[in-house]
Parts: C-alpha cells; sequence; structure tokens
C-alpha cells in the first residue's frame, strides 16, 4: 500500500488511547516504526520517503496521544510519549522494531530504546538531540557549550495555528532560506497534499495550543538536567545507531548530531549538505537508501569504548 492511498487504523491499547496507525509497504521481519516531529501529525510524513523505505519493508506510521487521530491527551514528558509507543507497539502484536525518531520523535525514540532496549533492533536518529547534560556528565568530545538553536525558526514552528499557515511554517523552519532550500520545500508540500483517500482528508493544521503546550513541557523537561533522560544514558545503547542531520539544521545544530555520535557505543552519522531541518524530505530517496542500507546491515561492526 502507498503512502497516498494507506487507510488509517485504529487500534485500542492498554494505557486508554485509541491510536490512529498506518500500515505501508509488504510484509517485513522487523517493521520500521516512524515517529513524526513536534506539532505533527503523520500527515506531514513525505510520500516520497515512505515509499522508498516501504519498497524494502514493512513500514508504520502513527500518530502520538492527543494527536491528529488518537484519543487521548499529549504528554507533556518524553518518558511519556516513550511510554505510549511501547502500548501501541504491544497492542499491535510485534515483538521487535526498527525505530526511526525525528526531531522530538527522536527525543522519544531515544527513551523508547532506553526503556524498552529489548524492543528495538536498530535505531535511527534523525535531526534530534540528546538532553541536557547534567554537572556531573562526561561532556568529553562534544561541543560545550552546547550551540543553541536561531529563535526564529522555533518561534515559527511553535506559533503558527491557521492551517493555511502550515506551509509557511515548515518552509521557514524546516528548510534552507535559498532558492534550493525554497524549492525543495515546494516540492515536499507538493507531495504531502498528494494523499488521495476521500474519507480522510490531510489534516493540515500544526497542533492545537493544549497540546503544543504539553509538547513544549516535553522539551522543556528534556533540556533540565536530570539522570533518568537520555545523555548520561545513551551508553546503554547496545543496538545499532544511525544519527541523520543536514548541515544547516537551525533547529538542532548538527553538533548535536556529532553529541549522539560520541555518547552512543555504536552510532555512525550522516550529514547532508546543504540541507536544513527537513533534510530527509529535501533528500527523500537519498535518505531512504541509507537508511535501507543500515537497516540491511551495511556499516556494522563498526562498534566503539564507551566512553
Amino acid at each position: 500500500m502507498a503512502a497516498e492511498t494507506a487507510k488509517t487504523q485504529y487500534i485500542d491499547a492498554a494505557n486508554g488511547v485509541k491510536f490512529a496507525y498506518r500500515f505501508l509497504g509488504k510484509p517485513s521481519e522487523t517493521p520500521l516504526v516512524l515517529h513524526c516531529h513536534f506539532r505533527s501529525n503523520m500527515d506531514y510524513w513525505d510520500p516520497l520517503l515512505l515509499n522508498a523505505l516501504a519498497a524494502q519493508r514493512r513500514v508504520i506510521i502513527f500518530d502520538q496521544a492527543g494527536v491528529g487521530r488518537s484519543s487521548g491527551v499529549a504528554a507533556s514528558t518524553f518518558q511519556g510519549w516513550a511510554d505510549n509507543v511501547i502500548s501501541l507497539i504491544e497492542a499491535l502484536g510485534i515483538k521487535k522494531i526498527d525505530l526511526f525518531g525525528f526531531s522530538m520523535g527522536g527525543c522519544a525514540a531515544q527513551m523508547i530504546a532506553l526503556t524498552a532496549p529489548t524492543l528495538i533492533r536498530k535505531l535511527i536518529l534523525g535531526g534530534t538531540a540528546a538532553s541536557m547534560p547534567g554537572e556531573n556528565s562526561n561532556i568529553s568530545g562534544i561541543v560545550w557549550p552546547r550551540e543553541d538553536p536561531t529563535p526564529e525558526e522555533i518561534t515559527m514552528l511553535a506559533t503558527k495555528t491557521d492551517p493555511a499557515d502550515t506551509e509557511e511554517a515548515l518552509t521557514f523552519s524546516f528548510f534552507p532560506h535559498t532558492d534550493f532550500g525554497r524549492a525543495a520545500a515546494k516540492a515536499y508540500w507538493k507531495r504531502v497534499l498528494e494523499r488521495n483517500v476521500p474519507e480522510e482528508p490531510v489534516m493540515l493544521r500544526l497542533l492545537n495550543e493544549e497540546a503544543t503546550k504539553n509538547q513544549t513541557a516535553s522539551y522543556a523537561d528534556f533540556v533540565t538536567p536530570n539522570p533518568r533522560n537520555s545523555y548520561d544514558r545513551l551508553g546503554e545503547l547496545e543496538m545499532p545507531v544511525l544519527v541523520m542531520n543536514g548541515d544547516n539544521d537551525l533547529l538542532v545544530m548538527p553538533s548535536l548530531s556529532w553529541e549522539l555520535l560520541v555518547r552512543i557505543p555504536n552510532a555512525q552519522l550522516i550529514i547532508y549538505p546543504k540541507a536544513g531541518h527537513g533534510f530527509l524530505y529535501q533528500y527523500a530517496e537519498l535518505v531512504a537508501h541509507n537508511v535501507n542500507m543500515f537497516l540491511d546491515g551495511a556499516g556494522e561492526g563498526a562498534q566503539v569504548p564507551k566512553l
């Protein structure tokens, strides 16, 4: 089933949430689950990326609790996001997954992998960051102090509420402010609008104010030093991890991807040129190719000693 025509399915999880999700592609032994970004729902995934991934494996996309077509309340910590995903996977009866977390979805993916490590075969972290190091954390080998994102991109993404403004917000926040970036954004948005399920119009509105506040609180918790969050625990991740980002990401600075590479024992890193936070939409087919190679075993055996 292609991304443009895949129908939404629903399942009741043990945590009381009715999750909306879609299956794409052919059945595979280990499905790839994708977790999307701040204020988004699963309609924002690029069909070109999804279809290229689904050509090789089963792909599952979904809406978090309190997001898009799912019921419930948006969690206010990434541990809460993680618990929701684990409940969904358990409800689907799946014992092992590959997991791709993008942006804030990558923060949640770290917590999923730390909470239920035997559930995750391989982990992909795109355009995301670890939690904030604490006073006693080991910061050797990373860029410190951390580089700050530019506030204009965050403000644009966090405050737009009119569906007519969604394309503008994503173009400004996710893509380079160049002719190349604007063209890539326009092409991405055109592909999003090609979804064609008559009874399921594309949900163009970014997340509502209440749920946005909860998601913002999740990130605030993540950047408050706390040993239960991910930074001091990244060494616990024993599965292969692929870290990805654009070289001109203004929301999650590329140095934070380097940080993940340094701190995760079995990680590798790909940086895409002339690309912003939305690198996976600028280079949808290439990113899918790299992800499929990683999931099929390319580049394994590069484990480095723990710091």
